[in-house]
């Protein structure tokens, strides 16, 4: 894929200097153009020639035309120089070097289930890796996808989307390079401007509207043609002045909920249109259909609607305009009770719409996961027990050429795995590739595997525990109060899986050894299934109490005789014999003996 977005960076490249070199000659023309209207009306005013002032306007003319394509130029090379700029960023996000997407911070949650373990969200995490969301809506329907359960139905339609989606390249280029001028920096509640309907319009503004407009009439007409004295004009005014003054609060209220909207209700009348004029045939896109369909006019019809009322009604917000206007047309009532019909009519479905709008972004986010790693593999789920069988799972934030995947089965029954190693040798790794992979797969997405067989089950994990001072909580209260809630999960329903690292980490080594077995203990009672990274041998050893519950693995060290190490980072059955802490202190300074 580098050398697809290679090649269509060349090709993009090409057009720019197309363009910039049109620009510049465009830049050449307005200047001459209009010096030369200058000229010929400075000589038309001088010997008040009709030919001249026929010429300048001819010259006008041409002046404005030329602006109009230097602005359409304009629009063209600044389409251009973004969608140069989405494609370079699919090349630094190959290298890991970024991306100029949203990195989903906000979306960070140290209480929930595993994101904050998985690294989920954040500056270089799995969501800022595989996201092209540049709405509010988008990034929070990817967050969702990521970090909440779905029905498995809904995941596999997903995944149908997606093999769709990822042949319209092109398409999904076109509406990225659409959107990213308006991308957000920050998700805030603001990004989703969901709307409500705050009021109703007041009893009898209506009668008020039409008895304005017509005493304006009345009047106006009264002036022209039977020469009344103009001062009566002064009645209507007044009586718009007060009406204004008496609806003001209704106005404020209705303008504060579309304030500084327009550009995010451009943006999502953007991906609908393109959306309904796109033939996607996939169930997923049918419901996405479904939800948007309405009896009285379709979604984007409305948002079109509600955008140009928008617009309208930011006419009057100069302070002359505007009070010319409301003096003499009652602009703001008008716009304000046309938009609580709107409201009346819209409002529920707004919601709705808006997050058909969100998934559209997110799948485009995981189509483009898809055309990008060819070589990764949509997850197989099995509808019946527990399963889980991978095969060359790797870690997605590990550069390819660095990358060590390992097959890994939890095998019928075998329901704790206790994985043994020494420092650094990958543990922690592996427990986290096995659950990114998990939530990609569960998204929707293709997974970093030559293969992975599933079912449908939730993920807890366990393997970052900190202290919390706004909460006046250690970190050994705190690893406490997690295991609770997973054995408290655990013993209500067991299609989950545990992804536990060093248990109990916060105590003294006599106390962890038997808190972690008792743990273990409870696990195979309730036959929750588990894997386990540790150093302490002792949980290794309890598989010959537990010879069918409990399977070993371990990840090995290679000591040489110079007594520097390596590591293969490979998954191996058995039990780990070789660690080297006291190598690594050795390395400071500290000789243990």
């Amino acid at each position: 894929m580098i050398s697809y977005y290679t090649e269509r960076i060349n090709e993009v490249g090409l057009l720019i200097s197309q363009l910039q070199k049109k620009d510049n000659i465009f830049n050449t023309l307005r200047l001459v153009s209009f010096l030369a209207f200058l000229v010929m009306i400075s000589i038309s005013l001088g010997n008040l020639s009709t030919t001249g002032f026929i010429i300048s306007g001819i010259l006008l003319f041409g002046f404005i035309r030329v602006v109009l394509l230097h602005l359409n130029n304009q629009e063209k090379l600044d389409t251009a120089l973004t969608r140069k700029k989405i494609l370079e960023n699919e090349i630094d996000c190959f290298d890991l070097k970024g991306n100029i997407y949203y990195s989903g911070s906000s979306f960070h949650n140290p209480d929930h289930d595993y994101s904050y373990d998985m690294d989920l969200f954040g500056e270089k995490s799995i969501f800022h890796y595989i996201n092209r969301c540049a709405t509010g809506v988008g990034n929070k329907a990817l967050a969702g996808w990521l970090a909440d359960e779905h029905p498995l139905e809904e995941i596999l339609k997903r995944q149908a989307a997606i093999k769709e989606l990822a042949a319209e390249k092109e398409w999904c280029e076109d509406l990225r390079t659409g959107l990213y001028k308006n991308r957000i920096d920050d998700f805030r509640k603001e990004h989703l401007p969901e709307i409500e309907k705050t009021m109703s319009a007041p009893k009898n503004l209506k009668t008020w509207i039409i008895l304005s407009f017509g005493l304006m009439l009345l009047t106006i007409a009264g002036i022209s043609f039977f020469a009344i004295n103009a001062t009566l004009l002064l009645i209507p005014i007044f009586l718009n002045s007060l009406l204004s003054f008496r609806y003001g609060k209704f106005t404020k209220t209705i303008r504060a909920q579309l304030e500084g909207r327009e550009n995010t209700l451009k943006d999502y009348h953007k991906i609908l249109t393109a959306f309904e004029s796109k033939k996607l045939h996939s169930a997923f896109f049918d419901d996405l259909r479904n939800d948007l369909s309405h009896e009285h006019m379709s979604a984007t019809r409305s948002i079109a609607r509600l955008q140009n009322l928008s617009k309208k009604l930011d006419y009057s917000l100069g302070m002359l305009i505007g009070m010319i206007l409301n003096i003499f047309l009652l602009w703001d009532i008008v716009l304000c009770r046309k938009i609580t019909q709107w409201f009346d009519i819209y409002a529920e479905k707004t919601r709705q719409w808006f997050s058909v709008a969100g998934s559209m972004e997110a799948i485009i986010s995981l189509a483009n996961v898809r055309n990008n790693h060819p070589e990764w593999n949509f997850p197989v789920f099995h509808k019946n027990g527990f399963y889980l069988e991978g095969k060359n799972l790797g870690h997605p934030l590990i550069p390819e050429n660095e990358r060590v995947c390992n097959d890994f089965n939890l095998e019928k029954e075998s329901w704790i795995n206790i994985i043994t190693g020494s420092n650094m040798a990958g543990k922690s790794t592996f427990l986290r590739t096995i659950g990114v992979n998990i939530i990609l797969a569960k998204a929707g997405s293709v997974v970093c595997a030559q293969s992975l067989n599933i079912s449908h089950f939730r993920i807890l994990t366990y393997l970052t525990i900190t202290d919390s001072l706004t909460e006046n909580t250690s970190t050994f209260y705190r690893e406490i109060l997690r295991l609770k809630k997973i054995l408290d999960i655990a013993r209500q329903d067991n299609n989950i899986l545990l992804l536990l690292d060093e248990m109990l980490r916060g105590t003294n080594s006599a106390d962890k050894a038997r808190g972690s077995m008792a743990i273990v203990r409870e696990l195979i009672q309730h036959k929750v299934p588990a894997i386990v990274a540790t150093h302490n041998l002792e949980l290794a050893e309890m598989q010959k109490e537990f010879p069918e519950n409990i399977s070993n693995y371990y990840f090995d060290i290679i000591i040489e005789k110079d007594n520097t190490m390596s590591f293969d980072y490979k998954l191996k059955p058995g039990i780990c014999n070789t660690f080297n802490a006291s190598l690594l202190l050795k390395k400071i300074g500290i000789d243990v003996g």
